[in-house]
Order: structure tokens, then sequence, then C-alpha cells
């Protein structure tokens, strides 16, 4: 029997780096999660399951997708990806019967259900920040959102670099 494996959703245009829900931070360029500023190990392959929910946290994420993007492909059984997902939920503190954080779609595959904080929220955790004025909405005509001097002021998070080296998985 063939299984045939889809390609994922297109992500979003622009991705934060960093990740903030509940107590918990998951930094991307870091490769780390910490909860109240305290590092927990996790296991590589617990890391990119874990980010791969959170980054498309508004819909499922089906087992082949998983298999795909922390496996690249290779052939593992569904206990490989079982028991990342429940170390995931001892890192978080969530439990197979509460799941809170992360929901299990039976069949189908997983979803991240944790409230995200807004990614620009913490300037000290997230990096730099740039300071944008912001054109007053007068109603009626869409306004976009244009530098401006003294008329207030929005924060826009930047990408560290537009060169940086995509990190899929731990080495073959």
């Amino acid at each position: 029997m063939t299984t045939l494996s889809l390609p994922p959703a297109p992500a979003p245009a622009f991705l934060p780096d960093v990740w903030r829900f509940g107590d918990f931070v998951l930094d991307l360029p870091r490769y780390e999660l910490r909860r109240n500023g305290v590092s927990i190990r996790v296991e590589p392959q617990v890391f990119e399951v874990l980010t791969q929910l959170v980054k498309h946290h508004d819909r499922v994420v089906t087992k082949i997708e998983l298999f795909d993007s922390v496996w690249g492909g290779r052939f593992v059984g569904d206990a490989a990806l079982s028991s990342r997902i429940k170390a995931i939920r001892q890192a978080l503190g969530d439990s197979g019967e509460l799941q809170h954080t992360i929901r299990t779609v039976r069949g189908r595959g997983y979803q991240f259900v944790g409230n995200l904080s807004d990614p620009g929220a913490d300037v000290a955790e997230c990096g730099r920040v740039l300071n944008l004025g912001a054109v007053p909405n007068t109603g009626g005509a869409r306004h976009h959102r244009r530098p401006t001097h003294d008329h207030g002021r929005a924060s826009y998070r930047l990408a560290r670099s537009t060169r940086r080296r995509v990190f899929i998985g731990p080495p073959k």
C-alpha cells in the first residue's frame, strides 16, 4: 500500500523568530524553549515538532506533514511521533487528557491550541524593534502606515538577517 505525501500548506509571509505562550518562550534562533526565563532541555526532534505545531497553530498539522518536516520523509512509525508529542506535553505541563496546549485530532494529526502572545510584546526577548509613525485613520478610505515624525508610534519587529540558514532538523 502506497502512502501519498501532500505538500505542506504555505506558511504566512512573516513568521516571528520568537513565540510566547503562557509562561513559555519558543526561541527559534537560539533553538531554545524557556519557561519564566529558565531553559528547558528538549531533544532536537521534540523541538522541531513543537516548532511546526506553533508555526501552524491556525490549523491541524497532519502526521504526514510532521513526518516530512521533522524526519525528512524517512519512514518512522506513529510511535516515534507519539513519543515526541508526549515529551512536548511533559515539558509544557500538559497531558493527553487535558490537552490545553496540544490537541490530538484522532487519525489526522495535532494542533497547537495554547494562547500565543503578541510576538512583539517584549522587546528584550524579541530583538530589534523599529519605531515608525502611524498615520491616523480618519475613517472611510484605508490608510497605509507610513513613516512620519511626530504623529504617534507603531512597533514593528525586524528579522535579524535575510541571509539566515534555515534549520530543517537534526543531521541525518
